[in-house]
């Protein structure tokens, strides 16, 4: 059965709080304990029931659903002030016991993976085999979701499948969607791409007959849509269907979600050799992350920067070049893939000197356990790259040997068409047909490079200039960074070959790139 719609329901909870009587709402909380966590707006019922004294509650599951809406909602403080109230030997049945485990899990899993891991299983094991109850499929998706944060691909996708079978057969769309997003997310680094389009087109044509606001749910499955059809060479597809999902995770504020939509809208971008694409994402990306204080976002940039440099001729990147040096001093083998990918291009590159073929074969040994298939034929093309460099064409031709392996099976081809690898000129050894597949589209792409000299944003920061704007005036024209009008500003001079603003005028004006 359905549950009401989300300002119905708020409504009521906006009711029973004006009684001003603890004992009706905290009924009230454990009646419709699923209504609290099926909306992508869980923060807006949190801070309705912030205000209340949870701990006069003699029972424990309102506790816990405050426990929990203060995870989600990124409100530490207030979870660990709602956790000790809770006793563990004071936990009344399966459905108690689930639900304070699968909080647990999440709780332990930033600190240890192994603890998280075992509490969540413990949140499944306590349950009935046969319960089919909103803790059961919350016990699913919590071990699921960190099956996944521990590279075990399958069997999170094995927990989220059955997830979404209950939810959906309950009408808990959102709920129902972040399941079987995530199954597909895991399917995906497991090459499954054919799986993962089926369903996810199948769920998205039957959400056509459902209300605009449950629509807006289902598009967030274009993410490992376009995300797929990146991985298969095909980028306009990619773009499409990653923009309709962009459109649904920011309608519904789904922050959490950001990252995988720019790296992807960007990567597909890189491949259409399309700069205009690139820095809308990535001044984009600055606008929206600059304020997060979070590591992988800043990586995310750099690398953004990084590759854009390439296609602009810019060279003002050594302090996102050092920024990603020092985290990979400081982590290692541990440091996130971002850092990873980014330094072995810029090895290849000859720009970094941070990473060796050593680290290569050590994260290759690890992507091929966990099963991340995109990421090992990456790192394939980049290993052949590093032997074709040093002269070791046989070790090369091996590492292109599985690569191609991975594009028989898969349909895998985007790192072969994404970067210029001079070693891709070994796989006529190995496939041809495939070798004169990639000649032509290299031949198409350079025919297709576009002719313009500045990028419209790089117009409007040059028209500025004209006008005589200061970078902090610029920067609040454009509602951009003043780092980032300086990365243009430098882009600008690069490829204007000027060396300061008065020659830059006169030049854009020469090519009619100003009025």
């Amino acid at each position: 059965m359905g549950l009401k719609d989300d300002s119905i329901f708020q409504a009521e909870l906006n009711d029973v709080l004006n009684t001003g009587c603890p004992e009706e709402l905290l009924g009230f909380m454990e009646r419709n304990i699923a209504a609290f966590f099926s909306t992508p707006d869980i923060s807006t019922y949190y801070h309705l029931l912030k205000g209340i004294d949870i701990s006069v509650s003699k029972k424990l599951i309102p506790k816990l659903i405050f426990a929990w809406l203060a995870f989600l909602s990124g409100d530490n403080a207030n979870l660990f002030s709602v956790i000790k109230y809770i006793n563990e030997n004071e936990l009344q049945g399966p459905h108690q016991s689930s639900f304070y485990y699968s909080l647990k899990a999440m709780m332990g899993f930033m600190m240890n993976n192994d603890e998280g891991i075992r509490y969540a299983k413990l949140s499944l094991d306590v349950l009935p085999k046969e319960d089919e109850s909103f803790y059961m499929e919350n016990a699913r998706l919590t071990y699921g979701q960190l099956l996944s944060g521990s590279n075990s691909f399958r069997l999170a996708s094995e927990m989220f499948a059955s997830s979404y079978k209950i939810f959906y057969s309950r009408e808990l769309h959102f709920p129902a969607v972040v399941a079987l997003t995530n199954e597909a997310l895991n399917r995906y680094k497991l090459g499954e791409f054919t799986a993962v389009l089926d369903k996810c087109n199948e769920a998205l044509l039957m959400s056509g007959s459902f209300t605009k606001e449950l629509q807006d749910y289902w598009y967030v499955l274009n993410l490992p849509l376009g995300m797929c059809y990146y991985e298969m060479n095909k980028p306009n597809l990619a773009i499409r269907h990653l923009k309709l999902a962009k459109s649904s995770i920011d309608k519904m504020k789904l922050f959490h979600m950001h990252g995988y939509i720019e790296l992807y809208l960007y990567k597909s971008y890189y491949m259409l050799n399309d700069l205009q694409g690139m820095e809308s994402i990535m001044d984009e990306a600055v606008v929206n992350f600059e304020h997060m204080q979070y590591r992988q976002t800043d990586f995310l940039i750099s690398m953004f920067r990084i590759l854009s440099a390439q296609k602009t001729g810019n060279c003002d990147i050594q302090q996102d070049i050092e920024r990603l040096e020092v985290e990979y001093l400081k982590n290692g083998e541990n440091s996130h893939i971002i850092v990873f990918e980014t330094l072995a291009y810029l090895k290849i590159k000859g720009l970094s000197e941070s990473i060796s073929i050593e680290n290569i074969v050590k994260r290759l040994e690890k992507l091929r356990f966990t099963g991340m298939i995109p990421l090992t034929q990456l790192f394939l093309l980049i290993l052949a790259e590093m032997h074709y460099m040093e002269n070791r064409h046989k070790d090369a031709v091996e590492c292109l040997r599985e690569a191609v392996g991975i594009y028989r099976e898969y349909g895998i081809s985007a790192a072969f068409y994404a970067c210029t690898f001079k070693a891709v000129e070994l796989i006529g050894k190995i496939d041809q047909h495939f070798y004169n597949m990639l000649c032509r589209n290299r031949q198409e792409g350079e025919a297709a490079k576009p002719g313009y000299v500045l990028s419209a944003r790089e117009k409007e920061i040059m028209q500025l200039i004209a006008l005589g704007k200061t970078n902090e005036e610029m920067s609040k024209t454009l509602f951009i960074g003043i780092g980032t009008i300086k990365w243009h500003i430098n882009n600008i001079f690069g490829k204007l070959e000027v060396k300061n603003r008065v020659q830059a005028i006169e030049k854009a004006r020469s090519l009619g790139e100003i009025s």
